[in-house]
Formats: C-alpha cells, sequence, structure tokens
C-alpha cells in the first residue's frame, strides 16, 4: 500500500514517516536550502502531536485524508479557535501544516492553501493582536507590584523562612521580566546554572535543557538590571544552611515550589504572575510569562543588542525568529475603553 491510500489507512504512521525525512523539510517555504537537513528530533514530535489531533478529528468525521477539502478544514480550525485551544499564530500553523502533507502527495488544489485564503477573506480567522511587550512605565509599575520582598522579622536560626514563597515569586517573575527565561526554564533552573551570582552586575545563565520544556535548547542568557539585584538577594536565602550544615530549603532549583525542593507548578507560576499584572493595572492580552520574555526581548534590540544575541537569549533555533520582537508595543487601547 503506497501514497493516498496509505494515508487514507494510517494517516498517524504515515505522517510520522514524511516528518522524519528531507522531503518534509523541503517543503517549508522558509527554507533557502537546496538540500536541508529532516528538522529534529523534537521539532517532528511537535509536529506529530499537532497532525495527530487532526487525524482524531478526520476519524470523528468518518473522513480519508484525502477527501478532505477547504471547507472542511476550515471547520476543524474554527472547532479549536471556539473551544480556545486556538490562537491566530497556532491556526496559521495548522494549516501551512496540512499543506505541507498535501503538497508532498501532490494533491491540487491543495486543499489546505484554499483553506488558508478561505478563511482569511471570511474572516474565519480572528486577526493576530501582533506581539505585545510593555513599556517603560508599564514595566516599573509591574516592579512596583511585585510580592513583597521584605523578610518579616527574625527568625529562629536554621528554621524554614516565614513567607519565603513571596520572595521566591518575587524573584522568579523579576527574573522572567528582566531574563527572557520561559515559565517551563525558570520552573526548572539549577543553581548550578547560575554563573557568579554574588557578583556586581548582570547574571549569566547557563540554560540546559534537562528538568525544562522539551523544545528547549542549550543556551545562555542574562539576567540584567533589577532582575539581577532581585535574584541575588533571592540566592542568599535560597542557599541558606541550617546548623548541620544542610540547606533550608532542599534541592537545587533555583524557585523550588515547597521546602522539600519539588519544583513549582506552571499553574501556580501564571497565577502569581497573573496577579501582578493586576495589582499593576496593566491591561494586556496575555498576563502571562509570554509578554515578560517579549519585554526583554523587545528591550534588548532597543538597546542595540544584535539579532544573534537576542536569538542566544532566548534560546531559539532560527535568527529570524526574534523579528517578530522588532515590533512589539503595548497592547493598543480601543477606543471605547478608558485613557
Amino acid at each position: 500500500m503506497t501514497g493516498l491510500k496509505q494515508w487514507d489507512a494510517n494517516p498517524v504512521a504515515s505522517f510520522t514517516a514524511f516528518v522524519q525525512t528531507a522531503e518534509f523539510a523541503r517543503t517549508s517555504r522558509r527554507l533557502g536550502e537546496a538540500n536541508p537537513a529532516p528538522v529534529s528530533a523534537k521539532s517532528a514530535a511537535i509536529y506529530s502531536f499537532m497532525f495527530s489531533k487532526f487525524a482524531k478529528w478526520l476519524a470523528a468525521q468518518k473522513k480519508p485524508f484525502s477527501q478532505v477539502g477547504e471547507q472542511d478544514l476550515v471547520r476543524f480550525v474554527s472547532q479549536l479557535r471556539r473551544r480556545g485551544e486556538q490562537n491566530s499564530d497556532i491556526t496559521e500553523r495548522y494549516l501551512r501544516l496540512l499543506e505541507r502533507c498535501y503538497a508532498h502527495l501532490k494533491i491540487a488544489p491543495n486543499p489546505a492553501t484554499s483553506a488558508t485564503k478561505l478563511a482569511s477573506e471570511n474572516r474565519y480567522l480572528a486577526k493576530n493582536e501582533g506581539t505585545e511587550a510593555l513599556e517603560q512605565e508599564q514595566i516599573d509599575a509591574f516592579i512596583a507590584a511585585l510580592p513583597s520582598f521584605e523578610p518579616p522579622g527574625a527568625n529562629r536560626a536554621g528554621r524554614l523562612p516565614k513567607a519565603w514563597k513571596r520572595r521566591r515569586d518575587h524573584a522568579v517573575q523579576a527574573s522572567m521580566l528582566f531574563g527572557g527565561l520561559r515559565v517551563a526554564e525558570v520552573i526548572g533552573l539549577h543553581v548550578d546554572e547560575v554563573d557568579d551570582a554574588f557578583n556586581h552586575g548582570p547574571i549569566r545563565l547557563q540554560i540546559n535543557p534537562e528538568d525544562k520544556h522539551d523544545t528547549s535548547y542549550e543556551h545562555e542568557t542574562v539576567v540584567y538590571d533589577y532582575g539581577a539585584d532581585a535574584l541575588r538577594r533571592w540566592l542568599v536565602e535560597r542557599l541558606a544552611e541550617n546548623e548541620k550544615g544542610n540547606r533550608i530549603l532542599a534541592g537545587d532549583l533555583v524557585f523550588p515550589g515547597d521546602h522539600t525542593g519539588k519544583p513549582m507548578s506552571k499553574v501556580t507560576l501564571w497565577r502569581q504572575v497573573k496577579a501582578t499584572f493586576a495589582r499593576a493595572r496593566i491591561d494586556v492580552n496575555r498576563a502571562g510569562g509570554r509578554t515578560l520574555r517579549n519585554t526583554f526581548a523587545a528591550r534588548e534590540l532597543k538597546n542595540g543588542r544584535t539579532k544573534a544575541d537576542v536569538k542566544e537569549y532566548l534560546g531559539l533555533a532560527l535568527e529570524r525568529s526574534t523579528e517578530l520582537y522588532e515590533t512589539a508595543k503595548p497592547r493598543k487601547k480601543k477606543s471605547n475603553e478608558a485613557v
């Protein structure tokens, strides 16, 4: 069984085989290489996850892969958008991924190409809001709204410091804003990934993918300005020892979730960041780590860092991925919003 029959019989297995080939890489519009290498195992896993969701939908519709039309694809992405599982960027990536599959199978006209055009013309897909970053006034307001770093007073030697999570939450958010760390990276940050923390000035971090998101790359970033100060103060408390010479906060994570050293929950961190945005009265479309990361990148480019520098800081695979930060800006208020 070959070609279309194989894709109709088992679309997931067919795609899994296809995504690992150089042929899949050649279907990318953005690659200028005549003989590009196959995508990485991590990228292939992400593409396979995306395709499996489409294949599951296909099975529910009882429709073979080769017989899908543009209206079917619009219904698929529209359904995911209604559920809140997609934004405009992800919708476009889905359609582009399927376009590559149909191009590989030489199906013309390509239903995914037609679906993209149809969705855009009929406004089935919401308009992208653009990359959002904070301006300096908002950065100052965010810092002022962080959880208090003031210690509660004297504490018995060797005992767990009171309200230590409050100071952890202050430092972790400051590190994200001034270091460009992903949520998964900051949650999985190890003490030995922090270089020269107690020297004056910026703090360098050697980010290793271990204990982090499966698409992370090994890279180096720098925590600047207030973020470095906050991280440095936190590390003094984080590395404190009891009378037996053991760390009061166990484990080797910089920002542990509890005193035993377990990792923080992503949901907990998201709620903490969202709460800081609310206290600062900063109105953003995404009150989370993505906006803090965008702000770091946009700020670095504005301060004269090269795209290559920012690519390294953010742990991106391609330098061109930094281009979106060049136009990042605060959320534009609508005409009916208060000024």
